[in-house]
């Protein structure tokens, strides 16, 4: 299933970068943020025009149980691994459960772009979010990616006021 959002942040393109890659910015982001439980910087890598990170986020858990069996929270967590372009203002992603089991069956991947409009940015991302279940669950698989996509837009939705405040008091006062 293919997705798209589009945001405006009260800032320019420069002042999102800067707030993105800000090493406080996990930290302010989990405090403020209404749906994250966990939000963990594994790597960050600065390779000049580019930088790479893996992040690891831990969202509330939208569903408890499955018919009898409880599904444990962990199932929702996973990694982003990204490579932003500064030149382009692109970051490609791949979003990785990480429960062995369920990213066997999901693939989430897409593109993140930044653009000045009139000294704020527009935020883009779009991408395919894709469940691989056996052939008699296949229609299970709709509605599955139907809710992860929902799920994962009030994620981005949340992180949006957050994002305002912490250019508003972190990197315009810097």
């Amino acid at each position: 299933m293919r997705f798209e959002a589009r945001q405006r942040i009260q800032g320019t393109v420069d002042e999102v970068e800067r707030a993105l890659f800000d090493e406080r910015y996990s930290d302010f982001l989990l405090k403020h943020h209404g749906v994250l439980l966990e939000v963990q910087t594994l790597e960050v890598k600065d390779e000049g025009n580019v930088v790479r990170r893996r992040i690891r986020y831990r969202p509330k858990p939208v569903i408890s149980a499955i018919g009898p069996k409880k599904v444990p929270p962990e199932w929702f967590a996973f990694v982003e691994t990204s490579t932003y372009d500064k030149r382009t203002k692109e970051l490609t992603f791949a979003n990785v459960p990480t429960s062995n089991a369920i990213s066997k069956m999901m693939v989430n991947t897409g593109v993140l772009r930044l653009r000045d409009v009139n000294g704020e940015t527009e935020r883009t991302m779009e991408g395919e979010i894709s469940l691989k279940l056996p052939f008699l669950l296949k229609p299970l698989a709709l509605i599955g990616e139907k809710v992860i996509q929902s799920e994962g837009l009030k994620i981005l939705d949340a992180e949006l006021p957050v994002l305002n405040r912490f250019i508003a008091e972190h990197v315009r006062k810097a």
